[in-house]
């Protein structure tokens, strides 16, 4: 009986707890923002504005690792390869021997494949022994009737398939001639055609291109080039596509530097695939490359702010302005620019760190700094900062 008389009584100091942090909750809710984060030990973006105002500190970013473009042309070579479309006389089918006969299944049927294109195809058989008449289908089509007693002229094959099914088949001798069957023994049977070989009419490369340059607004221009070594005579319809949409497909001219403009849009950032394909013949393509031009350089632009106030004392010298910046590497050397609204400010040091003064270069209202590498940088920390001597001074 005490035991149950404690569960009881504690119901209603559970009701009391979920009361009580209801009312938490709802007082959490409708306080000022400022107020919650301050209970909550959070900061919102103007407290911490106001508190880095407060240090001085205008701006502090890491910037990580800026790559210097060293220039604002930018190649990029494809070596060398060869396109085959070989044309050659093939045998698709070769059997020994087929033999039908009438009555019950009188019919033969022969497959074969074709993986390339092939035309100009050719049936050739003898016989040895027959009687009646054959017939020929050639993918369900008669292509002949009649009878033969020794050896057949080429008969021929149009519109060769992937798949392919020959059929032989005899007719029944006379119904008064029940007793007998006809027959066909065939011997060599052969299909032959002329064959395109594909297997090397594809050529697949691939080249890497950086954001700069499939930026649309900074992609002054974009082709490529190719010397095609082919013969006049046989070459065919060379096709070029990159990234799936197709460039050029046209009769190249042999022994001539080929040039074709690309469109930015046609470029992703990444990986890109730069497919050719030939119609018909030898090709050999040579000084294969793909060449941007930049309009300019792009690096990363950090803002900070100067009210007026601050603006007042800075232009009084009462405070001063400053850029720092600190780096991985501490033996290696460090050149660049730091572009403040467009003023330049040189560095070139061999130290882990950079400071300079800006005073002269800063204005009231928003301010932006850039930093331009002379090679590639890994920058941890950038800062625009006021030398207050006291809190009341950067406000």
């Amino acid at each position: 009986m005490k035991t149950r008389k404690a569960q009881v009584s504690g119901t209603p100091a559970a009701a009391i707890i979920l009361l009580i942090a209801a009312f938490i909750l709802i007082y959490l809710i409708l306080i000022p923002a400022e107020d919650r984060a301050e209970l909550l030990g959070e900061e919102n973006e103007t407290v911490v504005r106001e508190r880095q105002e407060s240090s001085g500190i205008l701006l502090e970013e890491q910037p990580g690792t800026i790559t210097k473009l060293s220039n604002r042309e930018f190649e990029h070579p494809i070596p060398s390869f060869n396109l085959a479309v070989k044309t050659e006389d093939q045998i698709l089918k070769e059997v020994d021997s087929v033999f039908i006969e009438s009555g019950g299944v009188s019919s033969k049927a022969v497959p074969f494949f074709v993986r390339d294109r092939a035309e100009n195809g050719r049936l050739a058989f003898s016989v040895k022994d027959h009687s009646g008449r054959l017939t020929i289908l050639f993918n369900g089509a008669q292509i002949f009737k009649g009878e033969v007693k020794d050896i057949i002229e080429p008969l021929a094959l149009d519109n060769i398939e992937e798949e392919n099914i020959l059929e032989f088949s005899v007719d029944s001798p006379p119904g008064w001639e029940f007793w007998k069957k006809n027959h066909y023994d065939i011997r060599t049977l052969k299909v032959t055609a002329t064959v395109e070989n594909t297997e090397n009419s594809e050529a697949l490369n691939t080249f890497i291109m950086s954001p700069e340059e499939v930026d649309p607004e900074n992609l002054a221009d974009a082709y490529m080039i190719y010397l095609v070594d082919c013969g006049v005579t046989v070459a065919g319809k060379l096709t070029v596509s990159l990234n799936q949409r197709v460039l050029s497909s046209k009769v190249p001219d042999c022994s001539n530097l080929e040039k074709i403009d690309i469109h930015p849009d046609d470029f992703v950032e990444g990986r890109n695939e730069l497919r050719f394909s030939a119609e018909n013949g030898n090709y050999l393509l040579d000084r294969v490359s793909v060449k941007t031009r930049l309009r300019n350089p792009t690096f990363p632009v950090y803002f900070f702010y100067v009210n007026k106030t601050q603006f007042s004392k800075l232009s009084t010298d009462s405070i001063n302005a400053s850029v720092s910046l600190k780096f991985v590497d501490y033996d290696q050397r460090k050149k660049g620019i730091i572009d403040v609204n467009g003023r330049k400010i040189s560095f070139d040091t061999l130290a882990d760190g950079f400071s300079r003064r800006i005073d002269p270069f800063v204005r009231e209202g928003s301010n932006s700094i850039r930093i331009e590498p002379a090679q590639t940088l890994d920058v941890t920390e950038l800062k625009v900062k006021l030398d207050c001597r006291e809190a009341k001074d950067c406000e």
